[in-house]
């Protein structure tokens, strides 16, 4: 219902909200990996490449380093072809090491080089080579996905939540879904909580999701005001 008020001034609470929505994705929002190789592309899809490097992703963004230093660790990684699983899997952890110091990953490089040697092993012997049959054997259900995701060694809650936030713009099951710490920062500006009401103001789309996860923690990391 309308108030007098919101009648004389023209526009009503889901307005504003709609409103903060779509200048957060336009002002703020990136699609996945912004910042590496993939820019290149004109879109991204549910290719194995694709999907491994939203892991690598995550497994740097996951430990408390800023994220302009995660950003470049996981260009790097790209950059060496870390993304493809047969690159990844015939490194040596000395190599992996070495990467992630090259890319100003240091204070958890021996940790994340064991990880992602783990990570090699599992996508190769556990989804033959394609983490999308990860999704495959969850059956598309969101949250069968995210116990299968904790079982890679260097993902926890946080970095299913923030792998969830890029990989629904391929993997549309997952959609609609925001990290909570978005979804805290959505409330406080005003957008609320109801993810569906959220999707239906961005058309449904997948990737518009994803743009705003990004978009809000722009806002969130940066103290951006919209």
């Amino acid at each position: 219902m309308v108030t007098s008020d919101e009648a004389h001034n023209g526009y009503n609470e889901d307005d504003i909200s709609s409103s903060s929505i779509h200048s957060v994705t336009t002002e703020f929002g990136q699609r996945p990996l912004t910042g590496t190789l993939f820019d290149k592309q004109d879109y991204l899809d549910a290719a194995p490449d694709t999907v491994l490097a939203m892991v690598l992703d995550v497994m740097v963004k996951s430990r408390p380093i800023s994220h302009d230093l995660s950003r470049r660790a996981l260009a790097h990684m790209i950059e060496e072809g870390y993304h493809h699983i047969d690159i990844l899997s015939s490194t040596t952890w000395e190599e992996r090491t070495k990467v992630l110091s090259e890319g100003g990953y240091n204070r958890y490089r021996e940790q994340c080089a064991t990880n992602l040697g783990t990570l090699a092993n599992t996508v190769s012997k556990g989804y033959d080579g394609d983490l999308n049959n990860l999704l495959h054997a969850a059956h598309g259900d969101r949250e069968k996905v995210r116990e299968l995701m904790k079982e890679i060694k260097g993902v926890g809650d946080l970095g299913v939540e923030l792998f969830f936030n890029d990989v629904q713009s391929i993997w549309p099951s997952i959609a609609p879904f925001l990290d909570s710490r978005s979804l805290n920062t959505a409330d406080d500006m005003g957008i609320g909580r109801d993810l569906d009401a959220i999707y239906g103001a961005l058309g449904r789309e997948p990737e518009g999701m994803t743009r705003l996860a990004n978009g809000l923690s722009k806002v969130r990391l940066e103290k951006k005001h919209v």
